[in-house]
């Protein structure tokens, strides 16, 4: 008699591929969404990882597994692609993190697609607070009826980001004392910080982030679990994350979930 091979619910190959297709749509994956969607036991989600990961395509975490592009590294797009990607979400955060800020505020908003929206809200909330930045895409957000009063800092203008950077951008944040600072980012990883791949822009954003007295991180859902080439901001330095969903497995105080 012919000895039958055993297999999971869904081919071994097939599965895995599966799961590296979805990590592609969502970023990152906890073990628990991966035995869920195909049924298998936790030791099955666990090798197909490790399996995964020896080939390359992902990277194990704590709880799970992310993504790894091509490249090996996560780098952003061009500004105008990144501006219309997951604008819904973009704009439920800016509505929470606009809740967050009191008249007579000074903040500092970065130069990130979500931060951007974060100043739409400002500027049409007709508040008066005062508004530092290194984005001229930012500062170009207050032209018009408003009350609120814009700084906007000099510098080098990095065409890819639509910001101010280098030692004047650096040193002028030296001058500022800010109640509270709202960075984007291209990736979070829980318990070690936030990730750029522009050194230029992160070293800006590094002097801001010590000037404030809340670090305020505004990401939706696909950049938790994302590493990029360089650890700006260490988790220990934000105050609080306002995201827009849900994260898998994730309990930090911390986190502020936007409507």
């Amino acid at each position: 008699m012919k000895k039958r091979t055993r297999t999971s619910r869904k081919e071994r190959p097939n599965r895995r591929e599966e799961i590296v297709q979805w990590l592609k749509v969502e970023g990152s994956l906890s073990y628990g969404q991966i035995q869920r969607r195909f049924k298998v036991a936790p030791m099955t989600a666990r090798r197909d990882i490790t399996a995964l990961e020896a080939e390359g395509k992902v990277v194990r975490s704590l709880r799970g597994a992310t993504w790894v592009p091509p490249d090996g590294f996560l780098t952003e797009g061009p500004l105008w692609e990144r501006l219309g990607k997951n604008l819904p979400g973009k704009r439920a955060i800016a509505r929470e993190a606009a809740g967050l800020v009191k008249p007579g505020n000074t903040v500092h908003l970065d130069g990130g697609t979500t931060c951007i929206e974060l100043a739409r809200q400002l500027a049409k909330s007709r508040m008066e607070v005062t508004v530092v930045t290194n984005s001229v895409l930012v500062a170009a957000c207050f032209c018009g009826a408003t009350n609120a009063k814009v700084v906007q800092i000099g510098g080098v203008l990095n065409q890819f980001t639509g910001c101010t950077t280098g030692v004047e951008a650096e040193e002028a944040a030296k001058d500022y004392f800010i109640d509270i600072g709202f960075f984007a980012t291209l990736g979070y990883i829980h318990g070690e910080g936030t990730y750029e791949s522009f050194s230029d822009t992160f070293r800006v954003k590094q002097a801001f982030a010590k000037r404030c007295t809340e670090v305020v991180l505004l990401l939706d859902h696909s950049k938790f679990g994302k590493r990029a080439l360089n650890r700006v901001l260490d988790d220990t330095a934000i105050t609080r994350i306002v995201t827009d969903r849900a994260v898998p497995d994730l309990k930090d105080a911390r986190l502020i979930l936007a409507a």
